[in-house]
């Protein structure tokens, strides 16, 4: 075996022959066994290929490393119930990183992206053969699989930095060759222009239909999925210009769908059916000092009763209507076959594993004691204040108080109802329908996200250091009417922050609103580009906790101002020290297999790594 473990790629790869259609679990029956001869002829052989490739996604080993890469290493995660007992994953929380840790194995990535470029090289020979599959199809199929080799090369960027990078179809051993790591800023970049190439082609949107579970709007690629991927890639890289042009697109594309959707008949908002779905509630969110529309997210509360984004987002079937991309699992009781996921199941929790009372939701990680005590220890360093849903929605909180574990991913619903006592931790009576698992999406982009992305563009594209305009002679900035000026960019990125933190607000009574008016996000205080980025950087941490994010944050911050001060101190944990240690090792194997692949200097030289790379 060569580079990237391309064998196991390669037999990956033949299995897809048999697929089953979209959703279905992989099935291989040796009768009915399409050999390579006999394949790439019809439609639907790319339609299996392209329903295998976001298959193999939905792996256990792909979304646990989504978790343990974006996640783990982050201020938000601790170790959970009996982690200990799990080595790689509590050395991973302890920086102790391995060439033999086994989620440094990224074979289950390389194995996505090689279908893709299969995908690609051979549609338009399917085309050729069969004129069903027109040439803008071809153009489509390309687009789609482009965006998820992307997608996974960008992962890799971000959790090794270096990697082997290629993007043509290895369909034999004789295609085989090794590959050297690509510098990952040149990745990116080579990434960027390629979406930029395709985007055109994709899909806008895929027609709609009945299924509840199942919606090709965001568990397919579209073109809002590439432009989102385009402006998390070009923030990465610090084309801020172009990230807020492609977040626009999402944001602009969002905004029309809910005015054709969910505005109709309803006003502001409100709740029916659109196009044959039933829809959530959806409403504008809009800072009094916002010139635009506002922005179109579902609130969190309903009545007098709150958490309503959680479902519609992470609940029930999710689709929600502010996904993006998301992979789709489903669950038995669907009556046809599923697709277990059993990653967000050990990691997170499972209500179904065990039948103890005290094991029951709690996975391997946990929420972090900083998180915990953010609001019952009266410190609102994480959250303004005790009326932001998310702190009851993301963790499942001990009634004591002493752990919090993920909740994200493992309940199905989540009730918060206000109290008549307005001390904490009795503002809000917390219950939640327990889930299977079975039936939690993972998703990769949504709204909300591509709006902080788009913000925090727009704070580093601001012209001024303070929010406030003035004179040369340091008086007050106005227009010809006297009117105060401000930075456009800083104006705008607040405006988007603000939207995504007011929906998110439980605030239905006086007694409540008086404490956001106090506590709560406002412009008044925020007056430096420094403490923009800060306001920026904590509703980001707040909106997506525990959603692969966080990690990836931190390291784009710390590339951004060549520092390491955005590195969390963990208790227990070695201290990060050096910049080279923010990534992943190569795997063991890797390195024996592939001569062009050499580790990084700052693992070279631990007592593992030398048992084997004077062998090589």
């Amino acid at each position: 075996m060569k580079s990237y473990n391309i064998k196991s790629i390669l037999l990956a790869g033949v299995a897809c022959l048999t697929l089953a259609s979209c959703g279905d679990f992989l099935e291989i029956e040796p009768k009915n066994f399409v050999s390579e001869d006999n394949f790439w002829n019809e439609k639907t052989d790319i339609d299996q290929m392209v329903t295998g490739t976001y298959t193999k996604m939905q792996s256990n080993a792909f979304i646990q490393r989504l978790i343990m890469w974006g996640e783990t290493r982050s201020d938000n995660i601790q170790d959970g119930l009996n982690c200990s007992g799990q080595l790689d994953i509590y050395r991973t929380l302890q920086e102790q990183l391995l060439s033999t840790n086994q989620f440094a194995d990224w074979t289950c990535f390389y194995a996505v992206i090689n279908q893709c470029n299969i995908i690609i090289e051979r549609a338009p020979e399917v085309s050729e053969k069969a004129p069903a599959y027109t040439h803008s199809d071809v153009l489509a199929t390309q687009a789609e699989m482009s965006f998820l080799r992307d997608l996974c090369y960008f992962y890799l960027v971000r959790a090794f930095k270096d990697v082997p990078y290629y993007t043509h179809a290895i369909q034999s051993d004789e295609d085989v060759q090794p590959i050297g790591a690509t510098d990952g800023n040149v990745i990116v970049r080579n990434l960027i222009a390629d979406l930029e190439s395709v985007v055109g082609n994709a899909l806008k949107a895929y027609p709609k239909d009945n299924n509840e579970r199942y919606n090709s709007n965001c568990n397919r690629v579209t073109q809002n999925a590439i432009y989102a991927l385009l402006a998390d890639l070009c923030l990465w890289d610090g084309q801020y210009e172009k990230c807020v042009q492609y977040s626009q697109r999402v944001i602009d594309a969002k905004l029309q769908e809910y005015y054709d959707d969910y505005s109709y008949n309803l006003g502001d908002g409100g709740s029916g059916r659109a196009n044959g779905r039933t829809i959530s509630n959806v409403q504008l969110f809009k800072w009094a000092d916002d010139e635009g529309e506002g922005y179109p997210l579902i609130p969190c509360y309903s009545g007098n009763t709150y958490g309503a984004d959680f479902d519609a987002i992470f609940g029930g079937n999710g689709n929600s209507f502010e996904s993006i991309f998301e992979l789709a699992f489903t669950k038995q009781s669907d009556g046809d076959q599923y697709i277990n996921n059993s990653a967000l199941a050990s990691l997170y929790g499972n209500y179904y594993t065990g039948t103890a009372v005290a094991s029951r939701g709690k996975g391997y990680l946990a929420a972090s004691d900083e998180l915990l005590n953010d609001l019952n220890n009266n410190l609102n360093r994480i959250f303004s204040h005790k009326y932001d849903c998310r702190y009851y929605t993301s963790m499942d909180i001990d009634q004591d108080f002493t752990f919090a574990y993920v909740a994200k991913g493992v309940v199905e619903e989540r009730s918060i109802q206000t109290a008549s006592s307005s001390s904490f931790p009795f503002a809000a009576v917390r219950s939640e329908r327990l889930g299977n698992h079975h039936t939690r999406n993972w998703i990769f982009y949504r709204l909300t996200d591509v709006m902080l992305m788009q913000a925090e563009a727009l704070i580093e594209l601001a012209s001024s250091n303070v929010y406030a305009l003035t004179n040369e002679d340091g008086t007050p900035a106005t227009d010809e009417e006297g009117n105060r000026l401000y930075d456009k960019n800083l104006k705008k990125a607040f405006s988007l922050i603000y939207a995504v933190n007011r929906r998110s607000i439980m605030t239905n009574t006086t007694a409540v609103n008086a404490v956001v008016n106090t506590n709560g996000l406002k412009v008044q205080g925020t007056t430096t580009k420094g403490e923009f980025r800060t306001l920026c950087q904590q509703e980001r941490r707040r909106e997506l906790l525990f959603e692969g994010k966080r990690w990836f944050d931190l390291l784009r911050y710390c590339r951004r101002e060549n520092s390491l001060n955005y590195i969390p101190s963990k208790k227990g944990a070695t201290k990060i020290v050096n910049s080279e240690a923010l990534y992943w090792p190569y795997f063991k194997n890797e390195l024996k297999n592939n001569p062009l692949l050499e580790q990084k200097p700052f693992y070279a030289n631990s007592d593992e790594e030398s048992n084997y790379s004077s062998t090589k």
